[in-house]
């Protein structure tokens, strides 16, 4: 059996060629607009794969996402989340999982094919190469995203699908489409790369020529917050129809802590639940009704004993909608799942793709086919299916919804299953005209967050946003619920990851609705209210997120315990709203202004005496090897700074054009000299030139 092993080694010998191939296909990419839907079958060249950083963080479940139809980072992303539950927890459930859309197809002599198009392990799937085919973010209630709205006002609803492009021909981009949940990942990508990941296949990549449009979701209220909701758009741009299609997940989930020398994949179990739950609900009209939920789940989970410790809980994924049949003859005539497939990695990976429709159709066409529960812990994936589909005509596009689900203990887990089913079950809601009109994807949502700035000072950062919050009705029921705004904030970022961690940021300010007279400005737009944090050091960076909150009328529950009604107020996230700033005075006109900070290094609280690391220094493995570094706070433009020893000897010298980097960060050095050389304690002088005119300063490292 073929073993992976922790960070570079955890594929076996297939982590080192796909790990380089992932850090040469990543990108950080900027998504521009304009251009033309894609069509024809020529094939297109593997284009802006947008994988680093990129994860669901609003909720318990931070999932890793891609453009290239798999979740979970594969060891190739160490600074973001893979699969973690809960949110802080250094537990991860999904090492990788991906999309497999299978079928039969017939060539051009009239024979039959059978091809899938699978994305884990195969890498199959990709983006255009074209800088728009990136992956976008947007959340519920914001400009642009109104659901069932005419948001450009041309008679149309939700005609323009976040990625980039113009689809409705109007002059405009992702100008009028449907945001759905607090966090919402969108991207499209292709199968018609001709390639072959010779590291998991014996076969070359014989494309079904399909564009997917891949949409996943995540909510912040803890009633629908301990999973990933996804929905598929699979269409047919070939001139072959796709014969008894099947589509599917393989999740590899490697349940344990991170830990570098302990590997967590090797004591696994695999199971699958298929279970009915009745709830007592509430209408929306306020009545209480039963409501039964049919849950069918493939899951994983960690054994008790193995040498990475105990872990608790599960994770799974489940089938939550699809094209359905009642006769059964044009597709399944329910929804569910049609096989449950669990095996030990390494030599029972299917290699071609016969084998990989085998696992997906399991022993019929008509019968499900579900393997037993596995007895003895090991390296294990699984694979969850949904068909047959008779046949997807060219141009035709099939539509399928899942989720990732996690939770502990066993009945929670299934509680949050079966609240995923009823998100997407859905309901109805109003239109711009009023009309009643029945949608899926319904979760709990707060208001969105408000448009805020962050305007850097001396010393101080100003926050300022607009009332938007206030005007935006509760999605479900209607109504306006707004209850008043929280401000959030994150210190202690090294950019060690894209953002914050979550045990960084901290509640430092709430103002329910009487009070938003103590921050209005009598302003309107951006800058109807105003909040100022001078708890702040000049040079160093700090996120902020202003977030909204509810009344808690949109969401009623029955109590267990008492049989009461409850109201449930629902609150933002900060990953919705968060930005960064960098405190600063304005750029010095007159000398004598320039600071170095800290000074002296790393500085004199206790933590940085004890570490030798300064508050804002960066992760090691990010930029530099040491990720020390001191920042020059208020440099004049085009300054020259020269660092010299007290003996008058130069130890480093840089020009600046401007006193802030891109990112609003003050310019910096890293305590290595011209020659290479980690400097040593000591007293150094800066001598800064500038069109200002010249001045001199000193500071302290303390190695």
């Amino acid at each position: 059996m073929v073993r992976k092993r922790s960070q570079w080694g955890r594929l076996g010998r297939w982590g080192m060629p796909f790990l380089l191939a992932i850090l040469v296909l990543c990108s950080v990419a900027t998504a521009y607009y304009d251009g033309e839907s894609p069509g024809g079958y020529q094939g297109y060249e593997r284009g802006v794969v947008r994988f680093r950083g990129i994860y669901h963080n609003v909720n318990n479940l931070l999932l890793h996402s891609s453009n290239m139809g798999f979740f979970g980072d594969w060891n190739a992303d160490p600074s973001s989340p893979s699969g973690e539950w809960p949110a802080g927890s250094g537990v991860e459930y999904v090492f990788a999982a991906g999309l497999w859309v299978g079928g039969v197809v017939y060539n051009e002599s009239g024979r039959p094919d059978t091809l899938v198009s699978a994305a884990v392990y195969q890498l199959e799937y990709y983006p255009k190469s074209d800088p728009r085919d990136v992956v976008y973010m947007a959340s519920e209630g914001e400009q642009g995203g109104g659901r069932l709205q005419d948001d450009d006002n041309d008679q149309s609803v939700d005609e323009d699908p976040l990625d980039g492009y113009d689809n409705d021909e109007d002059g405009f981009i992702d100008e009028d489409y449907s945001a759905i949940s607090q966090q919402m990942f969108s991207s499209v990508f292709y199968d018609t790369s001709a390639s072959m990941n010779t590291t998991r296949t014996e076969d070359f990549h014989v494309p079904l020529n399909l564009k997917v449009r891949q949409e996943s979701y995540a909510w912040t209220s803890p009633s629908v917050a301990d999973f990933i909701g996804i929905e598929y758009k699979v269409t047919n741009i070939g001139d072959s129809t796709i014969y008894r299609a099947y589509v599917a997940f393989m999740v590899d989930c490697d349940v344990g802590p991170v830990r570098d020398n302990t590997p967590a994949y090797n004591d696994d179990m695999a199971s699958y639940v298929d279970t009915t739950v009745s709830r007592i609900e509430i209408s929306p009209d306020g009545s209480e009704v039963t409501n039964d939920y049919h849950v069918t789940l493939g899951y994983m989970y960690d054994f008790d004993g193995g040498e990475d410790g105990d872990v608790d809980g599960y994770v799974g994924v489940m089938f939550l909608g699809h094209t359905t049949d009642p006769d059964g003859r044009m597709a399944p005539s329910d929804v569910g799942i049609h096989m449950f497939r669990s095996w030990s990695g390494g030599e029972q990976d299917p290699v071609n793709d016969k084998e990989r429709y085998r696992y997906m159709r399991g022993d019929s066409d008509t019968e499900e086919t579900i393997d037993p529960p596995t007895v003895k812990p090991q390296d294990y994936r699984f694979l969850v299916s949904a068909g047959p589909f008779a046949n997807i005509p060219p141009g035709s596009t099939l539509v399928f919804q899942c989720a990732f689900v996690a939770g502990h203990p066993f009945e929670s887990f299934i509680e949050n299953a079966t609240n995923a089913q009823k998100v997407y079950n859905g309901g109805f809601i109003a239109d711009a005209s009023g009309q009643l009109i029945f949608t899926n994807w319904l979760g709990s949502s707060p208001p969105p967050p408000p448009k805020q700035r962050l305007i850097p000072g001396d010393g101080k950062v100003t926050l300022e946003w607009d009332d938007y919050s206030e005007r935006t009705p509760d999605p479900l029921m209607g109504v306006f619920d707004f209850a008043g705004y929280r401000i959030w904030k994150a210190v202690g970022w090294r950019h060690e990851s894209e953002v914050p961690a979550s045990e960084q940021w901290q509640l430092i300010a709430h103002f329910d609705r009487p009070d938003l007279s103590k921050i209005s400005t009598g302003l309107q737009g951006i800058g109807k209210y105003r909040y100022v944090d001078e708890d702040v050091h000049n040079g160093l960076p700090y996120w902020y997120a202003v977030t909204a909150f509810d009344d808690g009328r949109a969401e009623k529950i029955v109590n267990r315990a008492t049989g009461e009604i409850d109201s449930i107020a629902r609150f933002g996230s900060y990953s919705q709203a968060m930005d960064l700033v960098y405190p600063r005075p304005s750029p010095a006109r007159v000398t004598g202004k320039v600071q170095v900070v800290p000074n002296p290094y790393p500085g004199m609280h206790p933590s940085a005496r004890a570490t030798g690391r300064a508050v804002g220094d960066l992760a090691e493995y990010d930029r530099d090897p040491s990720g020390r570094r001191v920042r020059f706070v208020n440099l004049p433009r085009r300054s020259r700074v020269r660092i010299y020893s007290v003996s008058g000897d130069l130890v480093w010298s840089q020009y600046f054009e401007d006193p802030t980097l891109p990112d609003g960060e003050p310019p910096g050095w890293n305590l290595v000299s011209r020659n290479n050389q980690e400097i040593v304690s000591g007293v150094y002088i800066m001598y800064v030139e500038s069109p200002e005119g010249t001045e001199v300063t000193k500071f302290i490292v303390v190695r």
